[in-house]
């Protein structure tokens, strides 16, 4: 000790390379290192960090990362004009089907989203309100040329799109949760995906968390149990794998186009996974029953906030729908998974 304060100069060069020399400085024994770190503190440091840097390096894409974070969570809508108004569409191609249930202020943005970043002019917006008793309650005053169908009683998510759907007159219906945020021609790519794909029976959209994170890029079935994995959650959704137009098992109900006469031909989402839950699982499965594909278009990014209305019951619903899910597919739920398994890719990119 006495040896290193009095020679600190002479010796610093010498004791930097040690410092970077990892088999060497791993046999330092506890009291060699404290020591070390206490009279060298800054090259400790500098040594410390470029290990860090290196192992993280090895599994992370901070360029990706860096700008997934400036794509997505910088580019969230934090306040609006309350008074928006859209274009009114006499026939409309797409029926925009839009349950909300109070959360006033994320049903705001979400329009206002649609606003800014949908190009077209050939969609209706219908808002089925669940007898919310926020400011919702006043959006037909605020919003205009919108139709805002009022429930009379609360009938839940996925009563509620049913609803929707059957007031709407578009070819393609897209469902749209209230708690997310459309980026730019995220509708347009939805259609021109159904459009160029005649097999494809309905298509989503990549989920993103708004702290950047990929929340889906798609859905498998993995269990015969009915277990359903989201596709890269919490990666970065600017890798590649993420970023193929493919057909995947199943897309989230968050932001899904499908036809509206195969949706009418399949009577929509079945009720009995009332109030939600599984229910876009199981119509994704009804359409494949059917011959169809569902596609997941990576052009199509939405920005989602997730479980703002079943936030409390999420797991009790979750539970119990699987049940409901897997004793109805049961046997279709063998032929996937095990197809999932034993295919190397499981993903078939278009």
């Amino acid at each position: 000790m006495h040896i290193i304060k009095k020679n600190k100069d002479v010796i610093k060069k010498t004791i930097s390379l040690f410092f970077l020399n990892y088999p060497l400085y791993n046999n330092v024994n506890t009291d060699g290192e404290n020591i070390m770190r206490l009279n060298f503190f800054s090259l400790y440091r500098k040594r410390i960090e470029k290990k860090i840097k290196e192992h993280i390096l090895e599994s992370l894409d901070y360029k990706l990362i860096y700008e997934s974070y400036k794509k997505y969570a910088l580019n969230i809508i934090k306040e609006v004009q309350e008074e928006i108004t859209f274009e009114k569409s006499i026939e409309p191609q797409i029926s925009i089907v839009i349950p909300v249930y109070n959360n006033y202020d994320l049903t705001l943005k979400c329009l206002y989203s649609i606003k800014e970043n949908c190009n077209l002019k050939n969609y209706e917006i219908i808002i089925v309100d669940d007898c919310s008793t926020d400011k919702t309650k006043e959006l037909e005053n605020i919003i205009k040329n919108i139709k805002i169908i009022k429930n009379n009683q609360n009938l839940g998510f996925l009563k509620s799109c049913n609803l929707g759907v059957k007031e709407s007159k578009g070819k393609y219906i897209y469902l749209l949760n209230n708690d997310t945020q459309i980026m730019p021609h995220c509708i347009e790519k939805l259609a021109e995906t159904l459009d160029k794909y005649n097999d494809c029976g309905a298509v989503g959209s990549k989920l993103i968390y708004p702290s950047g994170k990929l929340q889906e890029a798609g859905a498998l079935i993995v269990s015969s149990r009915g277990k359903v994995i989201s596709i890269g959650h919490k990666d970065i959704p600017l890798r590649k794998e993420f970023n193929n137009l493919r057909e995947v098992d199943s897309c989230c109900g968050a932001s899904l186009m499908i036809r509206k006469s195969l949706w009418e031909e399949l009577n929509g989402f079945d009720e009995i996974y009332s109030p939600g839950y599984y229910e876009e699982t199981d119509l994704c499965l009804k359409i494949k029953d059917k011959g169809y594909k569902i596609l997941y278009q990576p052009e199509s990014e939405v920005i989602h906030f997730e479980s703002q209305t079943f936030s409390n019951k999420r797991t009790k619903l979750m539970k119990r729908n699987r049940k409901f899910f897997r004793n109805k597919w049961n046997k279709k739920l063998k032929e996937i998974a095990r197809h999932n398994q034993e295919t190397e890719n499981s993903i078939n990119e278009i």
